[in-house]
């Protein structure tokens, strides 16, 4: 199956959807020059003045340690990189600089390539490998166009976001096993498009497809796959990972407390908190006669004893009365 992308718009919803927790607007349609058309570009851009540790936690090799706060990202997905495709990102580079009115170093214009270009083509545009998969070039009008080929940068979980997008299988494979669970699984939008676009390249190879996958498609493959999964699951299974509040989450008091030992159910509460909504006698049971008169005052205790006397048929005074205040 030749998978058919809307490659920008692809990449750009997994970016906005991972970016956008750590304060990093991603937008899809970029005006280049203040006015229509607009360029089939994404761009990156942060508020503050670096990348905090956050967003390079996010960010791939040749972005995360650049001080540009407004990058520009080429994708060839299906095409190799070629000579168009390198004027074209210089003329990016050159128009958004001017339409923003920004200095050089504002702005870093990367194109990210899914094939690996061959080496002959590299060495032709003087293209030298300054890190795995990073890429420069020191001819005048190639200086600022870095290029990052996907199949090469390391599976690191910075890198793995975009690399989920590499031409070969086990260089996405290596991608999704390096996705940071914490990131892919606190964020179910992040999850599901992930699962969705996993599966759709999956498929490559198994049957003819002519649909265009749009990011929208994408999220309800991966919305479906989920709730195939949660429906096989397993009890332990679901609450897997899950804090002890989000279990409890939606519980009646009594299935919270379903299966507990006694002692089980009282860890944690204060003596009041144990107390609540039990009967006067429930509240005395197995407490020795000390323990039932703790806490009594002298009054009170006189009370107690003057009752139990006429409950008894003791009549008034003697030496009962003589140890009250001692009992």
């Amino acid at each position: 199956m030749l998978v058919r992308f809307q490659s920008h718009q692809v990449l750009g919803r997994l970016l906005q959807l991972s970016l956008a927790p750590v304060e990093i607007t991603v937008n899809v349609e970029v005006d280049l020059l203040g006015e229509s058309p607009k360029a089939d570009v994404l761009l990156l851009r942060r508020e503050g003045k670096e990348w905090n540790e956050a967003q390079r936690a996010r960010l791939p090799d040749g972005v995360r340690d650049n001080a540009a706060g407004h990058v520009l990202l080429e994708f060839k997905y299906t095409e190799s990189v070629n000579e168009s495709a390198l004027a074209q990102a210089v003329a990016y580079d050159y128009f958004y600089r001017q339409a923003q009115r920004l200095p050089e170093e504002h702005v870093l214009t990367v194109v990210l390539s899914a094939r690996t270009p061959r080496k002959a083509r590299l060495a032709e545009w003087r293209y030298e490998e300054r890190q795995d998969g990073v890429y420069r070039s020191p001819l005048p009008l190639l200086r600022r166009i870095w290029l990052l080929v996907l199949n090469e940068l390391p599976a690191s979980p910075h890198n793995a976001f975009v690399k989920l997008f590499a031409s070969r299988d086990q260089e996405r494979e290596a991608a999704s096993a390096a996705l940071d669970a914490a990131t892919a699984t606190d964020s179910p939008p992040v999850q599901d498009y992930v699962m969705g676009l996993q599966r759709t390249l999956a498929l490559k190879g198994e049957h003819s497809m002519t649909e265009i996958m749009t990011p929208e498609k994408i999220m309800e493959i991966g919305e479906e796959i989920r709730q195939r999964v949660l429906e096989t699951a397993t009890p332990e299974e679901k609450l897997a990972g899950l804090d002890p509040e989000e279990r409890l989450a939606g519980l009646e008091p009594q299935e919270r407390l379903a299966g507990l030992e006694p002692q089980e159910r009282l860890e944690g509460l204060d003596p009041q908190e144990r107390l609540a909504g039990l009967e006067p006698q429930e509240r005395l049971e197995g407490l020795d006669p000390q323990e039932r008169l703790a806490g009594l005052t002298d009054a009170e205790r006189k009370l107690l004893f003057r009752l139990l006397r006429e409950e008894l048929g003791i009549p008034p005074g003697g030496e009962e009365d003589s140890d009250v205040g001692t009992a």
